[in-house]
């Protein structure tokens, strides 16, 4: 389109006619008119709204990238965090002009001059950024394709992808440091290039050696050295394994003996909770005061067992003569929230805050916390003083 051939008399008579006493105003008058070229592309440019930390995030040259696979919604990811992008409609239109100036950077007097420029593009909507949690649910099934059980292993073809770590960056809808993260949480290891979480028997067999070289050694709970500990089990697995699993199971004690090695301790609940899976995966339904002997038993002398350790791992049913437990995952649920609500109530009727508890906080966040989620997707009710939760249609 051609030049609207706005002049300096033309400005001075609009500013006469709105009122305005020219004094008042800077000496500069910005005009508009639409490129040649406007309208051809509409869709070739979004506009994306950041709040000033984000934006300061840019400025300093953070790298951000948006991700999701066609059939997901999108997130916009920074090196630490996860946000959910919508698409936001405005009532005023959004006119997007790049040569136009600023007041604080335009001349604060002079004589009255005209600086022409150019609408490029009109929007009435854009893209808003909320903070959501990192959708790390798909890093379990695809580390469950093909878990790592030993160098001795037969490895078929086809039996599934091995991922390293910018695969699974590529595919999970996270930043880099909560992949990191999940990964940890998920117990995965990184074995020759590759992350992958160890098969369930195997896994055990792995700390079955530690445990087992504690008890010969006569070692003290609270004071296992972790360089000699891993270099003698060196030679029945290979290093990476043992040098992570036992990351996994001991911690740091901050006492280091006199030839530098650290000493560490037994992760407690995490060593009870795993020979209570080994117990409870291939007995389906486990009379409860049998198991709980079982189960102390198990564990090395010096940890105590309880079934706060078992949290979304197992489930009590009191109901039943005699008291029985069973092996009731919660990695192993669906990760849609309808489907997980429908799943927990299929298995029983009604749950108290304690029992669904473990097998719904995933699913919450900062702004959806465990008991908002239950009263939209469930149904509260009170029996002999104790609140129950069951499905929306259960009578």
């Amino acid at each position: 389109m051609s030049s609207i051939g706005r002049t300096v008399e033309d400005v001075k008579k609009l500013i006469h006619h709105a009122k305005l006493t020219e004094g008042e105003l800077l000496p500069v008058t910005q005009t508009l008119e639409f490129t040649a070229d406007f309208g051809e592309d509409r869709d070739s440019m979004v506009l994306l709204e950041l709040d000033a930390k984000l934006l300061d995030t840019l400025k300093e040259g953070e790298s951000t990238v948006l991700r999701g696979d066609p059939e997901e919604g999108a997130v916009f990811c920074t090196k630490g965090k996860t946000y959910e992008v919508r698409e936001a409609e405005t009532s005023n239109s959004l006119v997007l002009v790049p040569q136009l100036s600023f007041p604080d950077s335009l001349e604060k007097s002079g004589e009255r001059k005209i600086q022409n420029s150019q609408v490029c593009g009109i929007h009435y909507t854009y893209l808003e950024l909320r903070p959501c949690k990192p959708r790390v649910q798909k890093l379990r099934v695809l580390l469950a394709e093909r878990p790592y059980s030993g160098p001795d292993a037969q490895e078929e073809e086809g039996d599934g992808q091995k991922y390293c770590w910018n695969d699974l960056l590529d595919r999970i809808q996270c930043s880099e440091e909560e992949l990191d993260k999940a990964l940890l949480d998920m117990e995965a290891y990184h074995l020759y290039g590759f992350w992958q979480v160890l098969e369930f028997d195997y896994r055990f067999k792995v700390v079955s050696h530690i445990l087992n070289l504690i008890e010969e050694k006569a070692l003290p709970l609270d004071g296992i050295p972790r360089i000699s500990t891993i270099k003698a089990l060196c030679e029945l697995e290979p290093r990476p394994v043992i040098s992570q699993c036992f990351d996994y199971y001991l911690k740091p004690t901050g006492v280091d003996t006199d030839d530098g090695d650290s000493l560490y301790t037994l992760i407690d609940d995490k060593i009870c909770r795993m020979c209570a899976e080994v117990l409870l995966k291939p007995a389906g339904k486990f009379n409860l005061s049998e198991f709980l002997s079982i189960w102390q038993q198990s564990v090395p002398e010096g940890l105590t067992t309880n079934l706060s350790q078992l949290e979304g791992l197992a489930l009590v049913d009191r109901s039943s003569t005699p008291e029985v437990i069973s092996h009731f995952p919660v990695s192993s649920m669906p990760q849609d929230i309808h489907e997980r609500f429908s799943y927990l109530f299929e298995t029983r009727e009604r749950w108290t805050l304690d029992e669904i508890r473990p097998y719904v906080v995933d699913l919450a966040g900062e702004k959806t916390p465990v008991n908002a989620i239950l009263t939209k997707y469930a149904r509260a009710s009170t029996q002999n003083g104790i609140k129950y939760y069951s499905g929306k249609h259960a009578r």
